[in-house]
């Protein structure tokens, strides 16, 4: 009888870092923070996506360094009693051999829920204090809170290329005796995605059923893909169901805070003015809500960002009577690396946004979030545009990044030439005031006072 997954992703976990395939950087990072922990932070964090060896490495490290390990998992009580009491005086203390305790808390990003209330602060407490190495495991560093981001050193793992995982799968296969042609490999290869748990548990449940494995005979879908952000876009923009639209968001590797600034820039491009300021008014509840995340670092609000973004889209789009366009655009806050022309130190709009809050007097994350996507509509009008370049005193690129359309460079030199004049016009009549105010000034003085005559 075959064994049960679990034993068979037990029996070939890695017992030495050197085993640990398809991270080479990330295991190196390890090995240094393992090297200096006396001096550097105590505690590191392992984040990447499941089934890439981030438990292992862990577990590897131990026992190469010969380290004792106490584990905290996702199946324990993690609230801030029970890690106190658990883990707390592990981290203080030392066996009575000396021996380090390597501290290991799995799923570090989902400890939410009424179970493990008050946990993610109590290891914040525990992290700051402690003497011994604390390892925290977790698919997405953003679930965990800021403060305890700080007081952590980072590593990320990444997906385990298709290459590595049908290696290991062969080297498995052959060990075991399994009948498996290479195309049959090669197919649970790509469906794991970078998921090399996964691809041991489908070799296994599969040699179970078949006697000889053929490519014909595996199934084809793939897991839970990564999606592009542009295919996300489609999905939210091009009539899907808000269902449908938010698993698509959910599936994409991006924050909310970064999912949002793709939506606002593609959001004035798509609708129309009446629409637009509709859906705009669920796309501010949900930086709303982004901003109490951020202060109170309770990251269970992003759960309704995500569907605030979605509702505000789809109901502009309800609401929609021209479709301008299917084009997408990226997020004018992404910096984009071209070869061979030189990278700015800023984004055009980064600039505007510095002006605008200058001129209006308010923070420049403010003028970059809600201002600049309303100029982009008024900028529609020639005249309101130059109006607003006379007052911001833009130049041509920041200019033609506020308008849209094939001929916006020309645009751009028309409006700034009409908003020179303007300004020359305004600086003239600003002398003259000047002056006139000078001579009152002097006529004033030449007039004798009472006090004169004493």
């Amino acid at each position: 009888m075959q064994e049960s997954s679990e034993e068979w992703t037990e029996k070939y976990r890695p017992k030495k870092l050197s085993e640990v395939v398809g991270n080479g950087k990330a295991i190196e990072e390890l090995k240094e923070w393992a090297d200096a922990v006396v001096k550097s932070k105590k505690a590191v964090i392992l984040h990447g996506p499941p089934g890439c060896g981030k438990t292992s490495a862990a577990y590897a490290l131990a026992s190469e360094r010969g380290w004792e390990v106490i584990e905290l998992n996702a199946s324990d009580q993690r609230n801030a009693g029970v890690i106190k009491s658990i883990v707390g005086p592990a981290t203080t203390s030392n066996t009575f051999s000396k021996a380090t305790r390597l501290i290991i808390l799995d799923e570090a990003d989902n400890i939410h829920g009424n179970e493990d209330r008050g946990g993610t602060k109590a290891i914040t407490e525990i992290v700051k204090r402690s003497t011994q190495p604390i390892i925290l495991i977790a698919n997405d560093k953003y679930g965990m809170g800021r403060a305890l981001l700080r007081n952590c050193k980072l590593i990320n793992f990444q997906r385990i290329k298709t290459g590595t995982v049908f290696r290991v799968l062969k080297e498995i296969s052959n060990k075991e005796g399994i009948a498996i042609n290479d195309e049959a490999m090669l197919i649970l290869a790509k469906n794991a995605n970078g998921d090399l748990r996964s691809a041991i548990n489908d070799l296994l449940a599969i040699s179970m059923s078949e006697s000889k494995l053929e490519g014909g005979k595996i199934a084809t879908g793939e897991r839970d893909i990564e999606e592009d952000i542009f295919d996300v876009l489609k999905k939210i923009f091009g009539g899907y169901e808000m269902q449908e639209a938010l698993t698509s968001l959910y599936g994409l590797d991006k924050t909310p805070e970064e999912s949002i600034q793709w939506l606002y820039k593609n959001f004035s491009y798509q609708y129309n003015d009446k629409s637009f300021l509709h859906g705009l008014q669920y796309l501010s509840r949900a930086d709303m809500f982004l901003g109490r995340a951020r202060r109170r670092e309770n990251f269970k609000f992003w759960r309704y960002t995500s569907s605030l973004m979605v509702c505000g889209v789809l109901s502009a789009r309800e609401m929609l009577r021209e479709k301008r366009m299917q084009r997408y655009f990226r997020s004018p806050w992404q910096r984009e690396q071209r070869t061979g022309e030189s990278i700015k130190s800023m984004p055009v709009s980064d600039d505007v946004a510095k002006k605008i809050a200058e001129y209006c007097k308010v923070p420049v994350s403010y003028a970059r979030f809600f201002v600049i996507p309303f100029l982009t509509i008024l900028f529609r009008d020639d005249k309101k545009a130059t109006d607003i370049t006379a007052s911001l005193r833009l130049d041509e690129p920041q200019i033609a990044s506020l308008m849209c359309g094939t001929d916006k460079e020309e645009k751009a030199k028309r409006i700034y030439h009409g908003a020179f004049a303007i300004a020359v016009k305004k600086r003239s009549v600003a002398k003259v005031e000047v002056g006139e105010e000078l001579i009152k000034t002097k006529e004033v003085k030449s007039q004798k006072s009472l006090a004169d005559f004493f």
